[in-house]
């Protein structure tokens, strides 16, 4: 019962804010589900009450029953907290603190959903030139390497030398590679443009098929890659990438955009509001 009631405390909370300033918030009457004494608990209390546990659902309705037992459970919640306000307990300073961020974040997201999310827009023009800029993000093909990773140069040119030979490539990283991929013959998952280092990369994508390279010099020691195979990506594929990279850009740019309108609207407000800090007081 104890740890029910405290995984319900700050949902409980912010209701109690809700409930506090209905009149001022909401013109229109409210369905009200159920009343302790004369504070009446809405169908609005009730839906704010289970989004909580809404994504632990995965969007899986509730049922009327399910409903009944979660509003006994609100009710058992505000009760606690009804009687945690008769004695005071919301006026202890570092209680009415928490209170005050609890409606502060409340407060912020409302403001940002209503008045800053409306005038953030990314167009598909936009997406299209980022995309541009970086074309990496798409990569058209995908290479299928191996790796010899030792840690001195000397060592490096002496594997390079024997592979020259040759040597196999995949028995030498078993036995003589640092790097985990040496329990696999050195194999490397698939990679494309933008996952290995500038001087990998420019190894590898330049090596033919079936071919090693020399020692690469590394901040992690020498490698020696060898190209198995390289895979064109079709044409479906590449769009199918391209329409999930877009969809990300999309995400970052319109918090990018948030966040920029968001900065510029605290500085205007700082232009009028009276704020003083005091460094020397921060404990």
């Amino acid at each position: 019962m104890t740890r029910g009631i405290l995984r319900i405390v700050p949902i409980l909370i912010l209701i109690g804010l809700s409930l506090s300033l209905r009149t001022e918030l909401f013109a229109e009457p409210e369905t009200v589900i159920a009343k302790i004494g004369e504070m009446a608990i809405t169908q609005r209390d009730l839906d704010n009450y289970l989004e909580r546990y809404a994504q632990l659902r995965k969007e899986k309705p509730y049922s009327p029953e399910e409903k009944k037992r979660l509003l006994d459970s609100l009710i058992k919640g505000l009760l606690i907290t009804m009687e945690a306000e008769k004695e005071k307990m919301d006026q202890k300073p570092e209680l009415k603190s928490k209170l005050l961020i609890y409606r502060s974040d409340l407060l912020i997201q409302e403001y940002v959903n209503t008045k800053i999310q409306p005038l953030v827009k990314v167009t598909d023009e936009e997406v299209d030139e980022k995309l541009k800029e970086h074309p990496n993000l798409v990569p058209k093909e995908t290479l299928q390497l191996k790796e010899i990773l030792v840690k001195s140069e000397k060592e490096a040119e002496t594997i390079y030398e024997e592979l020259k030979k040759g040597g196999d490539f995949s028995k030498i990283a078993t036995e003589k590679s640092i790097a985990q991929s040496k329990i696999h013959g050195g194999t490397m998952r698939p990679l494309s443009k933008g996952q290995l280092s500038q001087a990998l990369e420019e190894a590898a994508f330049n090596l033919k098929k079936e071919e090693f390279s020399k020692p690469i010099k590394t901040d992690n020691g020498y490698y020696l890659l060898y190209l198995v195979d390289r895979k064109e990506r079709s044409p479906e594929e590449i769009k199918r990438l391209e329409d999930t990279i877009k969809g990300k850009i999309k995400q970052i740019e319109t918090s990018r955009k948030t966040h920029e309108i968001i900065e510029n609207k605290i500085e205007e407000i700082k232009k009028t509001a009276k704020i003083e800090v005091y460094p020397d007081r921060i404990q």
